[in-house]
């Protein structure tokens, strides 16, 4: 018969082998999110490198209680660049299942239902926030890798020049 304490173990080794086996099988979180596609004068793409992950992406992030679509937008490139910029109208909504999944570092998986404007650079009025490591200016040509998985959609839309919204 065994002990106690061997009982124990071996419920406890099956118990995170059941979490282990839980967390990978978990469902994705829906999350609404907001971001930017921005342009200088010189028609350069503002992008972000992310902190969690150091890819690189556009400003943005969630869309907080309260707050509209273009309000949080305005807020987090502010906050993720230190940069202002004024909405010209809708790039497009994604929340295609294939590419706006995101499995974070530390085990969150959330997919994203995010609307994403089309806007010019105003101002430089601060500095970027502790989830930004770098922030940056690039030709449309010549995008940064790595890239942040569920931006490459959108920047590959950006790249094709499309003239409505996309809905994807």
């Amino acid at each position: 018969m065994p002990t106690p304490t061997h009982s124990c173990r071996s419920m406890l080794n099956g118990c995170a082998a059941l979490a282990f086996t839980l967390m990978d099988a978990a469902p994705f979180a829906v999350r609404a999110v907001c971001g930017v596609v921005a342009l200088d004068a010189e028609g350069r793409l503002l992008l972000v490198r992310r902190a969690d992950d150091g890819s690189w992406g556009l400003p943005g992030g969630g869309v907080e209680p309260g707050e509209s679509w273009s309000d949080a937008t305005r807020r987090e490139c502010r906050e993720e660049t230190g940069w202002l910029v004024r909405i010209n109208g809708l790039f497009g909504a994604y929340s295609d299942p294939h590419s706006q999944k995101h499995v974070y570092p530390d085990g969150r998986r959330v997919q994203f239902f995010g609307v994403v404007f089309a806007a010019e650079i105003a101002e430089q009025v601060g500095h970027p926030d502790d989830e930004v490591v770098a922030v940056g200016f690039f030709a449309p040509k010549d995008l940064p890798e790595p890239l942040f998985g569920p931006d490459r959609p959108i920047l590959m839309d950006f790249l094709s020049q499309r003239s409505t919204p996309v809905i994807g």
